[in-house]
């Protein structure tokens, strides 16, 4: 076998020899390039492209990983975040509902009254024929306390007495007697004839006018205020001289009759030429009353449809102050007293108020409170109306506001 190898040149090599002092003519020592020749662009890149790529990979930032600790508190604070959203949401919602529901009170100066007197003008207030509307309690900041004992309930232009319910007499019950205080419009039986004072003021405007539009002036007060006296002797009159039963009928027992409140009148006729006739026979006289009464606070009490309710025959001669919006009510409801008390306990304080408008524009607010079991009653009444307080006689308060 030949271990020898061409070479170039032809020249021979053994295996694994070069020729001493020789190397390949394209070749050329580590470390050294061909004299004379550059790289081209297209063996080695321009230095700025290796600048641009170095500051390319530069500009990306390190890549951080969350820890555990980190992702539960952001997930936490996610989770407050809508609980606190949610809560504002309610508390939103709650809010337009109590504006939505809440009532607004007025302004005003508090004008507080006794127990019976009445804070209203004396100028008459005429009541209109205009529905009666209901309306909710004002709210409470708008309303103080008033303290009412247990003998007020007792006292007041709206106490009951009838058959079922006395008189609370009173030691110092003031009332005025008619002579000297009325007017030339109507004629008076004596001179002792007595009445409340500002009902009798009501009186003296309802017999003017009465006496403007007729052209008549010859009604006659035959009775107002009695003591109880005063009611024995007369009882046991008409029980002589038409018996028991119609005294009954027509006479109510001492200690309950409403002349001891000294807030009703009985009316007569005496004419200038010395005729008397009753309410019965000159009809004209308590239709006018019937129809005009009410703006100066009096009605007919004993009507014919109610005897089964008073338990009193009709007597068109008889007339009660009650305070002009309670009888505009009640003509317009034709509601007889007892009817009236009873019907206003559905108008509590705590909830619906009666609200009456009058042809003057002005309001009036009605509401019942019932009284405490034992001691003193805490009655609300409101801070910035003029109102008045009146017992009912039976079981609790009437507050009646003008706004």
């Amino acid at each position: 076998m030949n271990n020898n190898r061409n070479t170039p040149n032809g020249q021979n090599r053994q295996n694994g020899q070069r020729p001493t002092g020789q190397r390949p003519a394209n070749q050329r020592p580590a470390g050294q390039r061909p004299s004379g020749q550059r790289p081209t662009s297209q063996q080695y890149p321009p230095q700025n492209q290796y600048r641009r790529m170095n500051e390319t990979y530069d500009s990306y930032p390190p890549v951080r990983h969350r820890s555990r600790k980190q992702a539960e508190r952001a997930r936490a604070l996610v989770i407050l975040t809508i609980i606190i959203l949610v809560m504002l949401v309610v508390a939103l919602v709650i809010f337009m509902v109590r504006c939505a529901s809440g009532a607004i009170g007025g302004g005003g100066t508090t004008e507080s009254t006794s127990d019976t007197a009445p804070v209203t003008s004396t100028e008459p207030v005429t009541e209109t024929t205009e529905p009666v509307t209901e309306t909710t309690a004002p709210p409470q900041s708008d309303y103080e306390y008033k303290q009412m004992s247990a003998s007020a309930m007792h006292k007041g232009y709206l106490i009951l007495v009838n058959y079922q319910n006395a008189y609370t007499f009173e030691t110092d019950f003031k009332i005025q007697s008619f002579y000297g205080n009325k007017n030339s419009s109507y004629k008076l039986r004596d001179t002792v004839v007595s009445l409340d004072s500002y009902a009798m003021e009501q009186c003296n405007a309802m017999m003017a006018a009465f006496d403007a539009e007729t052209g008549n002036h010859d009604i006659l007060i035959n009775s107002a205020y009695r003591t109880k006296e005063d009611q024995e002797a007369i009882y046991n009159s008409y029980i002589e001289e038409y018996g028991q039963e119609y005294a009954d009928d027509y006479v109510a027992l001492p200690g309950y009759s409403e002349h001891h409140t000294g807030l009703a009148i009985d009316f007569t006729i005496y004419q200038d030429n010395g005729q008397a006739h009753t309410f019965d026979e000159l009809t004209s006289y308590p239709e006018w009353l019937n129809t005009n009464g009410h703006k100066y606070g009096f009605v007919q009490r004993f009507k014919a449809d109610k005897v089964d309710i008073t338990k009193i025959s009709y007597e068109s001669w008889h007339y009660r102050y009650v305070g002009k919006p309670h009888a505009f009510y009640m003509v317009t409801n034709n509601l007889c007293l007892e009817e009236y008390i009873d019907a206003l306990r559905s108008f509590p304080y705590d909830g619906t108020h009666l609200q009456i408008t009058d042809d003057e524009g002005a309001k009036w607010e009605i509401y019942f409170v019932k009284a405490a079991a034992e001691g003193d009653t805490s009655v609300p009444v409101p801070k910035n109306y003029p109102y008045t307080v009146s017992g009912n006689n039976v079981d609790g308060f009437i507050v009646t506001v003008q706004k």
